[in-house]
């Protein structure tokens, strides 16, 4: 499975910074696109994007969720490797869908629930 770009951020060690890619699964670019993004254009996104439930960031964490993952609330003022992470736990190779069952209905344009329960990419 090829990663997706999503977007370039800057990485500081002290006073030294670069540029780095974050590049994510294609799932999680839809997962994205559904959560904090526009709902209908693949890899659209808002890093700090936060709802009235108590859900921020990326991928759209309860902030109870990301207290019990990361050890902080609100995903939204976090580094996206962070919330890449926490994402790519809960999601367990597509076994874990179900933590972004709200948001079926718009990622299923893009994936599919195998007959083992598992979302899979649709070809």
């Amino acid at each position: 499975m090829g990663a997706v770009i999503l977007y370039w951020y800057l990485l500081c060690n002290g006073s030294v910074c670069s540029v780095e890619p974050f590049a994510v699964t294609r799932e999680a670019a839809a997962i994205v696109a559904c959560e904090s993004g526009d709902g209908h254009n693949y890899g659209t996104y808002s890093m700090h994007a936060r709802s009235r439930t108590k859900d921020g960031g990326l991928f759209q964490f309860n902030d109870s969720t990301y207290m019990w993952l990361e050890g902080r609330t609100h995903a939204d003022t976090d580094e996206p490797v962070t919330q890449y992470a926490a994402f790519r736990r809960l999601w367990n190779d597509g076994k874990g869908w179900k933590h972004w069952k709200a948001s079926q209905s718009c990622w299923s344009q893009w994936m599919r629930i195998d007959d083992d329960g598992v979302a899979v990419w649709s070809e």
